[in-house]
């Protein structure tokens, strides 16, 4: 046998694979691990899936979908459902159709006289161009298997021979599992999907190594927050009773509304309420308003240490910026801090801010500022310490 020019076959049981010749792709784009840094010519050997036959069987239909987009990722095109029939007793698919992406006939998209044309340029659409592609592979359920009845593998287009390149076709676009547990830990940890995209990258050693684009992952971002839209203070309230089991010391408050719905919540760890019985001399209090989802203002307590650091006392979510809001949190705070007033507060020249202070905090000295007081109250703070040594 000619070892230059021979395709070597193994078979077995119940799979069969092709050895192959594919054009070389730049590095981490090929599922090989040796490649030979893409130079135009070489080539190199890649296991495919043998190719689908009229008497091959399957035990379910995503299995046949598993095999026929294995064998389509190494042919170099895309594949879609053409049509898949129910049984009408038992509700159960019992015929399915597997197409080529470039199926059927294009779409003729009708003209509207009566709509005017935009001023802007409407963005182009990355449409798929149909050219009636025969492919195709047809399935039955016989006993309790899928049978494949019909298989074409004749294409009226050019396939696509990179590795790469095939990666991007709607149905080869797929975030594997292990990959989605990896996303959802960065998720947790609110990392940007560009950033995500760059730690993926680096994983795979190439940007066109990932199998996915940063549609895909933000797509997939986007399903885990309508999951957890629902269940978000349930879960809120599992991770500070988690955190309360090994910070004794931890704690938090909240108050919901006549249909649950979160009102106010307050929470200080055990290291805040340390440094406060040290440092309570002067703190800074501001709410910014609705940056975040829930468009319920942040209201955190900061206070300045030793060393003229900002240290954070707290911090809390409010319904709105209405007197009896802010009388709530600094309530909190009090119960938090086992009564203990601030000594100086700053704030903003805000009327339901300077009601709730002389409520809570009567014998607290109340200044207006900024953040600018807050740098040179700690810039004081620093020359006092230093004369002092």
């Amino acid at each position: 046998m000619d070892n230059a020019g021979s395709t070597s076959r193994t078979m077995s049981a119940d799979r069969a694979c092709t050895e192959i010749t594919l054009p070389q792709a730049s590095s981490a784009q090929t599922p090989l691990a040796a490649q030979n840094d893409g130079i135009e010519g070489n080539a190199e050997v890649v296991s495919t899936p043998q190719a689908p036959r009229a008497d091959m069987r399957f035990d379910t239909l995503e299995d046949a979908q598993r095999h026929y987009l294995a064998f389509a990722r190494r042919r170099g095109f895309g594949i879609r459902y053409n049509y898949r029939k129910k049984s009408e007793v038992t509700g159960e698919y019992i015929r399915a159709a597997m197409v080529c992406h470039k199926a059927g006939h294009q779409a003729k998209e009708k003209e509207d006289t009566q709509k005017p044309k935009p001023v802007v340029p409407e963005r182009m659409k990355c449409n798929n161009i149909r050219t009636d592609c025969p492919a195709r592979m047809a399935l039955k359920v016989r006993g309790s298997t899928w049978l494949v009845t019909e298989f074409c593998d004749d294409h009226n287009h050019p396939l696509l021979k990179k590795w790469s390149l095939t990666g991007f076709l709607r149905s080869h676009r797929d975030i594997p599992e292990e990959d989605q547990e990896f996303i959802k830990i960065l998720h947790t940890v609110n990392m940007e999907t560009s950033r995500m995209m760059q730690v993926m990258a680096t994983l795979y050693e190439s940007v066109e190594g990932v199998p996915y684009t940063p549609k895909d992952m933000a797509n997939f971002r986007s399903k885990l927050r309508a999951e957890n839209k629902y269940i978000d203070m349930q879960n809120t309230m599992a991770y500070f009773e988690d955190l309360k089991s090994r910070d004794k010391d931890l704690y938090y408050r909240y108050k919901l509304d006549d249909e649950d719905r979160v009102q106010y919540l307050f929470w200080v760890d055990s290291a805040a309420r340390k440094a406060y019985k040290n440092y309570n001399d002067c703190i800074s209090f501001d709410a910014t308003y609705m940056t975040n989802k829930y468009k319920m203002p942040f209201a955190p307590f900061i206070g300045i240490n030793n060393h003229g650091q900002s240290i954070q006392l707290g911090c809390g979510f409010l319904k709105n910026e209405l007197s009896e809001s802010y009388i709530w949190l600094f309530e909190s705070f009090l119960i938090a801090m086992d009564g203990v007033a601030p000594v100086n507060i700053i704030t903003d020249q805000d009327g339901s801010m300077r009601a709730g202070i002389e409520k809570m905090f009567p014998n607290t000295t109340h200044r207006h500022g900024s953040t600018r007081c807050l740098s040179d109250a700690a810039s004081i703070c620093v020359a006092q310490v230093d004369m002092e040594c």
